[in-house]
């Protein structure tokens, strides 16, 4: 046998394959992403500025194909505030047709339509003053735990040092984009939370992938009904995200469904509003 003719036919071979490969990753790479060409951007802010919008905010030349995504609330009835905040401590117990309340000297607990809760330690005072902001932190992450939420896909979207407490408040995303409609915000002091408003996804679970609209086309949709005379706007942001809202049942004039799909969004900001575009169908949400 002639190795050395041997030899080069394998490295042909390895040559051809890690060709193939490369290609593949990239189609692949090249089908998960949608490009904007840089002219086609620069026309269209040349297009809303006669509508008198400013745009402000960096848009990315690559945008990521998100998929929808599954969802459902964590829900919240009076046994379960009973265990986390009661415990054996007496309280009154108040029920309207879309919301209860149980409360006590200290504390009080507000929860509409079994997702939204609100709460209030009213025994902790805040002082305006200088505060160990760790202890205050430490405080804040250990009522979260005592929550049992789902926290696989948490983020800190503020982190705000005061006199005399930290204000925090958390955000879930899913492929790094934020769930806009799932939120905890917390007030902590030295000696616990003051105050706390809940309402967070037990689960996010992908759902199917289709082609979305880019960033400019999302921008052309939210302004397309102004006219030049109206009042100046500046975009400052303009990124992807998926936005809830959770449905009256048919069957019930107050309870909540609870578990839905959402669509990728695009969420624009400016210096006025927020504006919701829905990624597929361009509908503004």
């Amino acid at each position: 046998m002639d190795w050395n003719k041997a030899k080069n036919i394998f490295i042909a071979m390895f040559l051809i394959i890690n060709i193939f490969l490369s290609y593949q990753l990239y189609t692949i790479s090249r089908n998960q992403y949608i490009y904007i060409e840089e002219e086609q951007l620069e026309s269209i802010k040349q297009y809303l500025a006669k509508k008198n919008i400013q745009i402000d905010a960096t848009i990315s030349k690559s945008v990521l194909i998100t998929p929808s995504i599954k969802v459902k609330y964590h829900e919240f009835d009076t046994k379960k505030i009973e265990e986390l905040f009661f415990n054996s401590a007496e309280y009154k117990l108040t029920n309207t047709a879309q919301s209860f309340e149980m409360k006590n000297n200290d504390i009080s607990i507000e929860v509409k339509n079994g997702i939204y809760v609100s709460y209030k330690n009213q025994a902790i005072d805040i002082k305006k003053e200088a505060i160990n902001e760790e202890k205050c932190i430490t405080n804040a992450y250990s009522f979260i735990n005592m929550l049992q939420l789902n926290s696989g896909n948490q983020f800190t979207k503020i982190k705000k040092v005061e006199k005399g407490y930290v204000r925090l408040v958390l955000g879930q995303q899913y492929a790094k984009m934020s769930v806009d409609s799932s939120q905890i915000e917390i007030i902590a002091t030295e000696e616990g939370v003051v105050e706390a408003k809940i309402n967070w996804l037990e689960w996010i679970k992908p759902d199917k992938r289709y082609n979305i609209i880019t960033p400019v086309m999302a921008l052309l949709k939210a302004y397309e009904d102004r006219g030049p005379d109206e009042e100046h706007v500046i975009v400052k942001q303009i990124r992807q995200g998926y936005h809830f809202t959770p449905n009256l049942q048919e069957d019930s004039s107050y309870k909540l469904r609870l578990e839905g799909s959402l669509s990728p969004l695009w969420v624009i900001e400016s210096d006025k509003t927020k504006v919701y575009i829905n990624a597929y169908n361009e509908k503004i949400e």
